[in-house]
């Protein structure tokens, strides 16, 4: 895939697995929903484990703009014959893949889908809910403080993300649309850099706490096991 495509959709998609699947759905997914879907304009950037999460499945989805995703949505599971003859396969695998952020940049630039792909390492993603009347305080924060921060700790690559709350006009596909979150992806060189630096990042989240009614984090290893061989961690 050209990961060199400049995104302003992106969908963080997490499967909830049967029991025990989550190997085999892996290499179904890999083996038939990934170039499939690249060659026809629906990005894939990174396939995931979650972290202490067994049964999941995670993985990223971008889109040039909202018309290019609906037209990619139709045609590859309306009239695509990959999902056609693939589809029920994978649907037979999972019991919830309604756990779905549409998200877009924040301000709306353009995103470089190279930065969300990986060779090595992981990626942390961070959701923050914002409290009443306080998206913009938050996101004030993020830009004047917080990734100033971060790169004091030679952390470079965060992105900040913010709900697409333009109509979800595929709802075949179930999005999560909440016009205050801002999502924060982060990669590391491995789960040791990242595990090294928490403490100080989490010391300077200390004044989120007025600002923000939830957070939640996911610790995301690539599926590939070339990717994950060397991980000092077990997932």
């Amino acid at each position: 895939m050209n990961t060199n495509q400049n995104l302003k959709v992106l969908e963080l998609r997490n499967y909830l697995l049967k029991p025990k699947t989550r190997e085999r759905f892996v290499d179904y997914f890999e083996n038939h929903f990934v170039d499939s879907q690249n060659i026809s304009g629906g990005y894939v950037l990174g396939q995931f484990r979650i972290k202490d999460e067994d049964d999941k499945f995670f993985w990223m989805r971008g889109f040039e703009d909202m018309e290019s995703r609906l037209a990619f949505l139709r045609g590859f599971y309306e009239k695509g014959e990959v999902w056609k003859t693939y589809g029920a396969g994978a649907n037979e695998m999972m019991l919830d893949s309604d756990n779905v952020y549409l998200l877009k940049p924040l301000n709306n630039q353009n995103f470089n889908g190279s930065e969300l792909t990986t060779e090595k390492g992981i990626f942390v993603i961070d959701y923050y809910v914002a409290g009443e009347n306080q998206p913009d305080k938050l996101i004030d924060f993020f830009q004047t403080q917080y990734l100033p921060f971060l790169k004091s700790l030679e952390i470079q690559n965060t992105t900040l993300w913010v709900s697409e709350m333009s109509e979800n006009d595929f709802p075949r596909l179930p999005v999560i649309q909440d016009e205050n979150l801002l999502a924060a992806i982060t990669p590391f060189r491995d789960e040791s850099d990242y595990q090294s630096k928490l403490k100080q990042i989490d010391s300077a989240r200390v004044e989120l706490k007025s600002l923000i009614t939830s957070q939640n984090s996911l610790i995301l290893h690539p599926t590939s096991k070339s990717l994950t061989e060397n991980a000092n961690e077990k997932i």
